[in-house]
């Protein structure tokens, strides 16, 4: 039984989502759904935390079957002779199990190498987002993305009636977004997250009718 073979039975055999297990391994369903059907391949890393998370050994993630017993039979060779042979036999599984998970975090360090600059747009929503009054002009915000990397640019873009905007580069730390920007209480604002990567950007509408003054704040939600 294959790698991809073995993944969806063992976390099917634990009564588990693909959501679960991403979640015990700290990665994408998407990406659990893309090792399952053969179009990924995880990292080292990924295949250890696999491992570890279906409380499995790597041969037998990987696909190794056991060995079935020997029939009995009056020529076989002495005891420690078989010993041996299976001790063999075991070290070459071992070895063929290595191998392939070295294989493995090639093609996954290749993986990721080529598309972790990328904002994955099918995966990517605003989620606990707000806003305060920090006095004056200040208007503070925060809000955390469903996916944050360090190689992702964060924007926030307010943006008023008359088409004029402001746009503040946010940093992100532990998953959460924040900063302040100067705007005019007067104006009303749509606010815009905007997310960087690679040569792509996605840009997700967040609020609408965004209003503030030293009173108060309120807003209409678009996610």
């Amino acid at each position: 039984m294959e790698f991809r073979e073995e993944l969806p039975r063992a976390r099917k055999a634990r009564g588990w989502s693909q959501e679960d297990l991403a979640a015990r391994v700290g990665v994408s369903r998407q990406a659990v759904s893309k090792w399952e059907t053969g179009d990924a391949a995880p990292d080292l890393q990924k295949l250890v935390a696999l491992a570890d998370a279906l409380d499995m050994s790597l041969d037998t993630l990987c696909g190794r079957e056991p060995p079935a017993p020997a029939a009995a039979d009056t020529a076989d060779p002495p005891a420690v002779l078989r010993a041996a042979r299976g001790g063999k036999a075991r070290r070459a599984w071992l070895a063929l199990c290595v191998l392939l998970a070295v294989c493995m975090a090639a093609g996954g360090m290749w993986w990721n190498g080529s598309r972790r600059s990328i904002v994955p747009a099918e995966d990517l929503t605003v989620f606990g987002y707000g806003f305060s009054s920090m006095g004056g002009s200040k208007l503070g915000f925060y809000f955390t993305p469903s996916v944050a990397s360090e190689h992702y640019t964060y924007r926030v873009i307010f943006t008023d009636q008359e088409g004029g905007s402001a746009t503040a580069e946010v940093p992100c730390v532990d998953g959460l977004c924040s900063g302040t920007v100067a705007l005019d209480q007067s104006d009303v604002y749509s606010v815009t997250v905007s997310v960087s990567g690679g040569n792509r950007t996605v840009s997700i509408p967040v609020v609408s009718d965004l209003r503030f003054s030293n009173l108060g704040i309120s807003w209409f939600p678009l996610v």
